[in-house]
């Protein structure tokens, strides 16, 4: 059987969909519209992160704004129905006018993320460098995992990493990454063949991205992931 080589508008149009998938790999927050603020952006912002506090009168709500065209805003439009009380603590990063981006994580329950008030908030700065203690742990977000250990040589930590996918029915992609890496600053960089992760800790958190190409399709590290009990 004779087999025809592809055509060359197949070969290029092969190409430019590689070229396309590459490109949109490597997308960083900076190229999506300045006033958005959402989960599957949030871990990848360039602009860093901060913890946070809410401040104020304990019977004031501080509501999340959404993302929609016209918002953030003081319009009731752009108002959702989930809301921060004093005390409660909160990861921010961009800013945007008068309102910054965060990130709520509850013990129980999926994560919040959308524009706050900044002049609501009580920001810090979390420590340059945290110890290497401060990154030993089991690690959890929505399923997916990061166990941290000492490595035997000074300086340097283990990682083992697991995520998950699931789609309809039986549909499940999984992942994962191991890894011996030493912390820079407060960012810890895993490497292992094409899976790339990079998690940076922010008080205790781990605020985790990579370059999906840690396994199968869909599945990935992003997110802000809190040390386990």
């Amino acid at each position: 059987m004779n087999i025809r080589p592809p055509k060359t508008e197949t070969l290029v149009a092969l190409l430019l969909l590689l070229c396309v998938s590459a490109t949109t790999a490597a997308q960083g927050t900076d190229d999506y519209p300045a006033n958005w603020c959402r989960n599957g952006l949030f871990p990848s912002d360039e602009a860093g992160f901060k913890l946070a506090k809410v401040g104020g009168n304990w019977t004031s709500r501080v509501h999340f704004l959404n993302d929609d065209d016209g918002c953030p805003s003081p319009e009731v439009k752009c108002e959702t129905k989930r809301y921060l009380i004093t005390g409660d603590h909160v990861l921010v990063s961009r800013t945007y006018g008068q309102w910054v981006c965060g990130w709520y994580q509850p013990r129980k329950g999926g994560e919040t993320v959308g524009w706050l008030r900044a002049d609501k908030l009580l920001v810090s700065e979390p420590p340059a460098r945290p110890a290497l203690a401060d990154w030993v742990g089991s690690w959890k977000y929505a399923g997916k995992s990061l166990d941290i250990r000492r490595d035997g040589k000074p300086g340097l930590l283990k990682v083992k990493g697991y995520a998950i996918w699931e789609g309809v029915g039986a549909n499940v992609h999984v992942g994962g990454v191991e890894a011996v890496a030493q912390p820079q600053v407060n960012e810890l960089v895993l490497v292992e063949e094409e899976c790339r992760v990079t998690l940076k800790l922010v008080g205790n958190y781990i605020v985790a991205s990579d370059n999906s190409g840690c396994g199968g399709v869909n599945v990935r590290f992003d997110g802000v992931f809190r040390r386990g009990r």
